[in-house]
């Protein structure tokens, strides 16, 4: 198994792990099922690959062919706010989008992963990274600290 950060050419196989996470909690029937989607995912992916506004990380394993296939991904995205208490550089990240095809689960992966981003948040000294669990994932995140931050309120502008 190796954990690496993503590459463009890694770009159309976040978006397939996107849209089958999407699958996965009931938001989409298939992978395909919403075109516009999955080319405004392509998009984003490509734009904020290129801003290096968001990084992602993948797990690649060997195929019995001899190849490698991408079976994890996990992105942070990063934003800039101003300066407070604990964070001078007012840089946070969002962790975003991670996902293990069901078939590999349960052997380290999502850990290797999110042990990859947070070395990187260190290194890059972010004041803050968040995130939104599925409870599924929750004892991944607070195994290693993440804690409930009941401090803020959501509002979603769709109908």
């Amino acid at each position: 198994m190796i954990i690496r950060q993503a590459r463009v050419v890694d770009i159309p196989a976040l978006v397939a792990l996107r849209m089958e996470l999407f699958c996965e909690v009931g938001e989409l029937v298939t992978p395909q099922a919403d075109p516009a989607l999955w080319q405004a995912t392509l998009d984003y992916f490509t734009r904020a690959m290129s801003e290096e506004s968001a990084l992602s990380w993948l797990a690649e394993a060997d195929t019995q062919e001899g190849g490698k296939q991408i079976v994890a991904a996990g992105t942070l995205a990063l934003f800039e706010r101003p300066p407070y208490p604990g964070n001078l550089a007012g840089v946070e990240g969002y962790l975003l989008n991670m996902y293990t095809r069901p078939q590999w689960r349960q052997q380290g992966i999502a850990t290797a992963l999110l042990d990859a981003i947070t070395a990187f948040a260190r290194s890059r000294q972010l004041g803050k990274v968040w995130l939104h669990a599925s409870e599924q994932g929750r004892p991944l995140y607070e195994r290693i600290g993440f804690v409930a931050n009941p401090a803020y309120l959501e509002w979603d502008l769709a109908p």
